[in-house]
């Protein structure tokens, strides 16, 4: 019994030796860190830019509700005229007797109705004139309430994708800032002097902003995406983008590396990220959470384009 116990004790030792010995998983560097925040920088910025344009179509699709139901209200309108008009074609009907022939013509389908207006010489051109207005009235009215209904459902269907997206750019977001815990702020590079003109407003506006809070979907006043900064940087200059990279980059006339000027939109990252040219070869941008608006150069991206609103 003995043996055993002291072979047991020999062998917790040597356990013991041995995990102690074992070197402990070393910490990620700063520049590890900074590596890694940058990739899901990028990542969480693609994500973002989604959110982005399912906001812009959103918005869009509200409009175009609020255009359908103004165009509704005349056509009641127009379908209450018509009926008036049926009603008053009856009464003149009934009282010449032809009663049952009215009765006939308002029965069935619109289309049944039409053709069966022929049999009614009496009541003449006018009036059929106005019969087939209240049929294309009330066809008209059926179509734009279908077209609403669509709307509202593209609407619910848009609601139900930007809070998938929201859900996960929340996740990542989280991440982001665990990972950003250790870093230090880099300090931006100095800022070129603003030219002049709406383009002079734009980068004064955009440099205005430094260091505003990175955070996503953010279109000011003291925080900011990407697409967020630049939208508001023309819009000071009185030029309106939308809140999209991808939407921007359809927006504004293409320039070449060889044309760019300040005030130029410089597009990066397979239009996933967006900043302002400043000249000097810096741009202006919000780059990605849990950082602040700042400088940075040309070049510390892939671009994909250059872009002048305006």
């Amino acid at each position: 019994m003995r043996v055993r116990f002291v072979a047991l004790t020999a062998a917790a030792t040597v356990l013991a030796l041995l995990l102690g010995s074992a070197p402990a998983q070393a910490e990620p560097t700063l520049e590890e860190v900074k590596k890694q925040v940058k990739e899901k920088g990028e990542e969480l910025e693609k994500v973002i830019e989604e959110y982005n344009g399912a906001k812009e179509n959103l918005k869009k699709a509200e409009e175009r509700q609020g255009e359908i139901e103004e165009q509704l209200k005349p056509l009641s309108d127009a379908v209450a005229v018509a009926q008036l008009a049926i009603d008053g074609i009856a009464a003149s009907s009934y009282q010449g007797g032809n009663l049952s022939q009215v009765n006939i013509m308002l029965s069935g389908s619109p289309d049944q109705t039409v053709e069966r207006l022929s049999l009614l010489s009496q009541l003449g051109q006018t009036q059929i004139a106005e019969i087939r207005a209240f049929h294309d009235a009330t066809d008209a009215l059926a179509g734009e309430q279908a077209s609403l209904q669509s709307t509202i459902d593209e609407q619910e269907t848009l609601k139900k994708e930007i809070g998938t997206k929201k859900d996960k750019i929340e996740g990542e977001l989280g991440k982001l800032k665990d990972l950003q815990a250790d870093l230090t702020p880099d300090n931006p590079p100095g800022a070129p002097p603003a030219p002049d003109g709406n383009a002079g407003k734009a980068v004064q506006f955009a440099y205005d902003q430094i260091g505003d809070d990175y955070v996503y979907g953010a279109a000011g006043p003291n925080s900011w995406d990407c697409s967020g900064l630049t939208q508001g940087a023309w819009r000071a200059a009185g030029v309106s983008l939308s809140h999209n990279t991808n939407m921007q980059w359809n927006e504004v006339p293409h320039v070449s590396r060889s044309q760019l000027a300040p005030g130029d939109l410089v597009f990066y990252n397979n239009l996933n990220h967006v900043g302002i040219y400043a000249g000097n070869n810096v741009i202006v941008h919000a780059p990605t959470s849990g950082q602040k608006v700042t400088t940075a150069p040309l070049d510390s991206m892939p671009i994909v384009g250059y872009g002048r609103p305006g």
